[in-house]
């Protein structure tokens, strides 16, 4: 059975997506699969946006040649405000 893209480490997933044998958009499926199943226990996104995610992995997939070295690779974004951002710095330093 083959492995699902969400295990591959970024530089075979990459290569497989320059050697056209993956998708960006079965990638970030598979992603957004795996999130969907542990988020309810882990609570690692304040938000999620699936419909630009993989609107953009379709535009990826229709280009013929890789975009830059990570081509395709989902990634998270921490947002840090500066009043979260405030809030950290005071609770250091007790």
């Amino acid at each position: 059975m083959a492995k699902s893209p969400n295990l591959l480490s970024a530089s075979e997933a990459v290569r497989r997506m320059a050697d056209k044998r993956l998708k960006a958009v079965d990638l970030v499926e598979a992603c957004l699969e795996r999130i969907g199943r542990r988020e309810g226990q882990v609570h690692a996104w304040e938000a999620l946006d699936h419909e630009g995610a993989l609107k953009r992995a379709e535009i990826l997939d229709r280009r013929a040649r890789p975009v830059g070295p990570l081509h395709g690779i989902p990634v998270a974004v921490k947002d840090r405000s500066e009043e979260h951002t405030s809030e950290l710095q005071s609770q250091s330093t007790i």
